[in-house]
């Protein structure tokens, strides 16, 4: 694929030298990979795209939308994807036939991860819901009686996110307290320019007041006695400015996005 679109042979070598490198595993030996690229290469991404671009995003665009009866669209962040049908006989369809293209290229796709759902304005609710790049999709009915699309965090990657902070804190609560809280301050802000985006302001909370439980239980266990209670612990975060949730999604990408 990459030689159709470039004549330079010293980078196509450099590009054949990184699908043929080693993958180095956790005692020091060196796997050869048997096809595709090495699991977390640098290059790996760039290539899965490149791949994926021939493979699913052109033949949707060419062969999929044409011989459809309604609309269709493709949304596609590297390996993960969302395609979405008017009609549930055009969704069958692809459904039907998305093996069979994706096998001419060496790839297969992950049953459990690969259903058919209905999601539609029509049809709210929790119960259809899907999941795209750490995020819950789902129509619901506002307070006016308008339905719109909202988002969540996935329940899947907010109890990751919580177990990797909490055991973080248990482990870092005895460094000099100035490091510890800076250090939390930059996490904290990690995953709010992850999951920082409108609509979903529910969900940082719920991380966010998670987080202080965690921290009001391990700075408590920080000595023998009991460090703070709740009020002196509230007083403690108004003071050292720990972040709060934030919107990090720019206005222009919203409307974009609409």
């Amino acid at each position: 694929m990459l030689a159709l679109r470039i004549d330079d042979k010293a980078f196509l070598n450099l590009i054949r030298k990184w699908l043929k490198a080693g993958i180095l595993e956790p005692d020091g030996s060196i796997k050869p990979p048997d096809t595709g690229t090495p699991q977390g290469g640098i290059v790996s991404p760039v290539l899965a795209n490149v791949s994926l671009h021939d493979a699913l995003d052109r033949w949707f665009e060419r062969v999929v939308k044409p011989h459809g009866t309604g609309e269709a669209v493709l949304f596609r962040y590297a390996d993960d994807w969302v395609c979405a049908f008017r009609y549930k006989q055009d969704a069958e369809r692809f459904y039907a036939v998305l093996p069979t293209r994706l096998q001419k290229f060496h790839l297969n796709v992950e049953p459990s991860k690969t259903p058919i759902l209905r999601c539609s304005r029509f049809h709210p609710g929790m119960e259809r819901r899907f999941s795209f790049l750490g995020f819950e999709f789902f129509w619901f009915i506002d307070r006016k009686g308008t339905p719109r699309v909202k988002r969540r965090t996935a329940r899947k990657k907010l109890r990751a996110a919580l177990k990797r902070m909490k055991e973080w804190i248990r482990l870092n609560r005895h460094k000099p307290k100035h490091w510890f809280l800076k250090m939390l301050n930059a996490k904290l802000c990690g995953h709010y320019q992850s999951y920082g985006v409108r609509g979903h302001s529910r969900s940082r909370w719920e991380f966010y007041d998670e987080v202080m439980k965690m921290l009001f239980k391990w700075l408590n266990r920080r000595s023998q006695r009991r460090s703070y209670n709740w009020e002196m612990f509230t007083r403690l975060l108004s003071r050292i400015g720990l972040a709060r949730p934030s919107i990090t999604e720019s206005k222009r990408l919203h409307r974009v996005a609409c």
